[in-house]
């Protein structure tokens, strides 16, 4: 039988939050419309073509996400992402 710190160990971690508020902006309109659509991020990703972690990054708000692979994502979901002047 394991020992319970071996268990703790295995847990998973909660992800962490990126720190750029356009980021963060992106990544929560792709979590709402997600789960307006009642998609989990697995079913996401099987469709957008990328990996669930890559979700995962998206949603939090991660810088690193290559921008090719975040359309794929927006398109997925019927969302485009557009650039704004000041």
């Amino acid at each position: 039988m394991s020992d319970i710190s071996d268990i703790t160990s295995k847990r998973r971690r909660h992800a962490t939050t990126g720190n750029n508020p356009m980021l963060l902006t992106l990544g929560e309109q792709i979590r709402t419309t997600r789960l307006a659509n009642a998609m989990t991020q697995e079913e996401l990703a099987l469709v957008s073509g990328v990996g669930r972690e890559l979700v995962i990054q998206l949603e939090n708000g991660k810088a690193g996400v290559t921008l090719g692979k975040a359309c794929q994502v927006l398109a997925a979901l019927g969302l485009q992402l557009t650039a704004q002047g000041r």
